[in-house]
Order: structure tokens, then C-alpha cells, then sequence
């Protein structure tokens, strides 16, 4: 789609004026190899305001298609705080430096989305066609993308003012559509009140997982983005906030950088049926999410969570049943169920419903092994080394940037890390789980 070209970074100080959005404490500068960023304008000492709680809001893995990404973006860096007084507890931000205010009505959340359908009536026809579909994994990311934008496309062209704007001379293309997903997800931020939103000026915050700042709603509903408690801030210092904590490769999908601070290292790996399961498709549909598996390493300890597996390693013969039934309203509908109980609604939940079964520990044994083989196949699969001879052309024409394949190489080494790890890991979880059954513990 054509498009005017983008203003200066120089021009935004202007625009920011022109919407009543105030630097008060910060500045925009350039940041080595950050791009821009902001700084404090001035020393700003220690605030006396202690946190009192941290909160971190994110959509269950389960919601998500447990893919490992998050429609949300900068998320779970919002600091509860309190003034400690002679009385007690007091105005939760009446001690803490602002750094940077942005007025309530340039925050694009989904309720201000939402108001503007009532004026614009065809912005609401796009709005109930397009859905809200970012939801996939990083493997599939383009091809769901294409997915999403051949679905747009077939069903806005029924409506004539999108129809003549976008599609009649092809103004808008599939790259539009990759770029709208990147916008979001890069810049999108959840407010405490107003949810998700898009806030011009806090974006140009950077990320630290020791960040200095944070961002609320205030009595107005205006955003501000505070001096973290506790934390002393000189003036030309980057001011930052925390984008959540997130895997490597989400943040590197999200943001184009990989945080090698943070000490969480997830790797999500989609799961498939056993080939040789004559049930597998109906638990796949059953399931209703993504399956797959999650591996966790933090502080050295390695942890992994995969609700569909133990429902993948059960079979007819241990009480498993799929039944076609008809509901109140003659829909037929397929029906799981476990030791003759309908278990449909429970089907990511047989860790907990297998535990009361004699062969319980066999079930679990299973699972092991089978997880153990999927990691190891994965790992088998990893190259041992980044493949220079596609991007190298591509970085001699200034395509792609140095930095993105070193990120690139990273990554590979942390998810190889990790899958080395999980495989150790799930090896000795099954000498263990044998040798429970011979030696009479489990």
C-alpha cells in the first residue's frame, strides 16, 4: 500500500508538543546500537516510595495455542507501589518522579478502538471481518500471516468502501499485512486499566531486565511513565522498563533483540500425534489448543510442561473412549471420555486425571519417553553451526543487519543449550521411572 514517507526522529519533539504530551524528567537520544531511546534530562535521586507488589498480566499458554507468543507486548513491568507514612500507607505515586506523560485520548486501547466504530461505520464492518487473529507460532508465523491476510481479503472485498480501497487496484498487500502484525507486536504495551493499547512517546522507552522506570495510569487516565522506586537515575542515563519476561526467541520475533540478561530460557516444540494412533486425529480435536512442549530453564533447573502428551500416550485398552452424541439441540458432537466418565471438558487435564489409576506410573513412563524422543529428534535436527552463505549477500547489500545474525546465532546456541539440557533432563527421569518399577519405588 502506498504510503507518505516517515518524519524524522527531529520532528517528533515538535509533535509532541502540538498533542500535549510532556518530557518532563526525560529526552530523546540516539542510543548505541539501540536505535533511539530516552535518557533523564537530569539527576534524579532515590525515591522513598517502596514497591509493594509487581504484577504481570499475560495470556495463558493454553489460550494461545501454547505457541510460545504472546499477542501482548510489553507486559508485567508495572510496579504496585506505596508511601510508607506516620498513618500508614499513602498516594501510591505522590512520591515518585514523573519522567514522561502521554494524555489518555492518544492511547490506541481496544475501548478507544471500540468508540471510534461508533462514528465510523465502516471501520467497524473492517474491524468484525479482520478479527483478532495474531495468535501463532514462530515456525508457522508467514504462512498463518498469508493465512490471515487471503481470509481479509475475502471477506472485506464484499464490503464496497474497503473493497475500492483496498483491493480494486491491489493497494494493499500481503507485506502491509506482515507490517501491521509487526507494529503491533513491537509496540503494543497492556495499561493497567485500558488493557492492550499503543502509546505514542512510551514506546520509544527501551527494554533492561533491571529496568529504572515504569508506566501507570493516573487519576486522568493519562499515562505516565515513573521513576522506579528505589532506583536512583543520573541525568544521561537510558531510562528503560522491562518488556516481561519472555523466550528468547519471542523476544527476538517481537523486538529484534535477545535479552542475554535474563536468566529464562524457554523453547516451545510442537507435538503430533503418534503416527501409529488410530485415535490421534480425534485427540487433536478434542484438545482444541496447539499441542505441544514447553521447555523452562531457569537458574539451572530444567522443567517442561505438556498437557497433550500425557492425553497422546493413552490408549482404547487403558479406558479411553471417543463417542459421537447428540446434544439438546441435535447437534452431534464428539465426546472424550476416561474410565466411562465424559472428561471433554477436562481433555488438557490428564496429568491430574490419570493419578488415581493403578498404572499411573506407567502412564507417566510413557510420556517420558516419548517427550525424551521428541527432544532428542530436535536436537539431532539442529544445526551445529549458522549457514553464512544465504545472508552473507544479503548483509554485503545491507539487507540484512549484522547484528540480526548474530541474534540469529544466539538463539541457535541457547535453544541448542536448552534441548541438551531438557534431554539430560528427561533421560535420567526415565532410568528413574524404571528403576521405580523394580525396585518398588516411583
Amino acid at each position: 500500500m502506498a504510503s507518505s514517507s516517515p518524519l524524522p526522529i527531529d520532528a517528533f519533539p515538535t509533535w509532541a508538543r502540538f498533542n500535549d504530551v510532556e518530557f518532563i524528567n526525560a529526552e530523546l537520544q540516539e542510543m548505541d546500537g539501540k536505535g533511539i531511546g530516552l535518557v533523564a534530562a537530569r539527576d534524579l535521586g532515590t525515591t522513598t516510595t517502596s514497591p509493594i507488589k509487581e504484577t504481570t498480566t499475560t495470556t495463558s499458554s493454553n489460550e494461545e495455542g501454547n505457541d510460545g507468543l504472546k499477542p501482548d507486548g510489553k507486559e508485567g513491568e508495572r510496579a504496585g507501589t506505596a508511601t510508607e507514612t506516620d498513618s500508614g500507607v499513602g498516594d501510591t505515586k505522590s512520591n515518585l518522579t514523573k519522567l514522561l506523560r502521554i494524555p489518555h485520548d492518544l492511547g490506541l486501547s481496544a475501548a478507544a478502538i471500540e468508540e471510534y466504530t461508533k462514528v465510523d461505520q465502516n471501520f467497524r464492518q473492517l474491524l468484525d471481518v479482520a478479527g483478532h487473529q495474531i495468535k501463532v507460532a514462530l515456525e508457522a508465523k508467514l504462512s498463518a500471516l498469508g493465512n490471515e491476510f487471503d481470509e481479509l481479503h475475502e471477506k472485506s472485498s464484499g464490503l464496497a468502501f474497503w473493497n475500492s480501497l483496498f483491493w480494486e487496484k491491489e493497494t494493499a498487500t500481503i507485506q502491509d499485512w506482515i507490517l501491521v502484525d509487526a507494529w503491533y507486536r513491537s509496540r503494543c504495551l497492556e495499561l493497567p486499566r485500558a488493557g492492550d493499547a499503543m502509546v505514542p512517546g512510551l514506546d520509544m522507552a527501551n527494554h533492561s531486565h533491571r529496568p529504572n522506570a515504569y508506566y501507570e495510569e493516573d487519576d486522568k487516565d493519562d499515562i505516565v511513565l515513573l521513576q522506579r522506586p528505589g532506583v536512583e537515575v543520573t541525568g544521561g542515563e537510558e531510562v528503560t522498563i522491562s518488556y516481561g519476561e519472555k523466550s528468547p526467541a519471542e523476544m527476538l520475533f517481537s523486538y529484534g533483540f535477545i535479552d542475554r540478561d535474563s536468566a529464562i530460557h524457554e523453547l516451545t516444540l510442537p507435538l503430533e500425534a503418534l503416527p501409529d494412533d488410530p485415535l490421534g486425529k480425534a485427540k487433536i480435536h478434542v484438545f482444541k489448543s496447539r499441542p505441544s512442549l514447553k521447555l523452562a530453564r531457569s537458574e539451572g533447573k530444567l522443567t517442561w510442561c505438556s498437557p497433550f502428551a500425557y492425553l497422546m500416550c493413552l490408549n482404547e485398552e487403558d479406558g479411553l473412549e471417543f463417542r459421537v452424541l447428540q446434544d439438546a439441540d441435535g447437534e452431534r458432537e464428539l465426546k472424550l471420555f476416561w474410565q466411562d466418565k465424559d472428561v471433554t471438558a477436562r481433555a488438557n487435564d490428564f496429568e491430574s486425571l490419570i493419578e488415581d489409576h493403578p498404572l499411573c506410573q506407567v502412564f507417566r513412563l510413557r510420556v517420558v519417553a516419548v517427550l525424551h524422543e521428541v527432544v532428542s529428534t530436535q536436537l539431532a535436527h539442529l544445526p551445529s553451526e549458522i549457514s553464512y552463505d544465504q545472508p552473507e549477500p544479503l548483509r554485503r547489500a545491507g539487507l540484512v543487519r549484522e547484528e540480526y545474525i548474530r541474534a540469529a546465532e544466539t538463539l541457535r546456541e541457547i535453544e541448542a543449550s536448552v534441548l541438551e539440557s531438557a534431554t539430560e533432563a528427561l533421560e535420567q527421569q526415565v532410568r528413574n521411572r524404571r528403576c521405580g518399577f523394580g525396585c518398588g519405588f516411583g
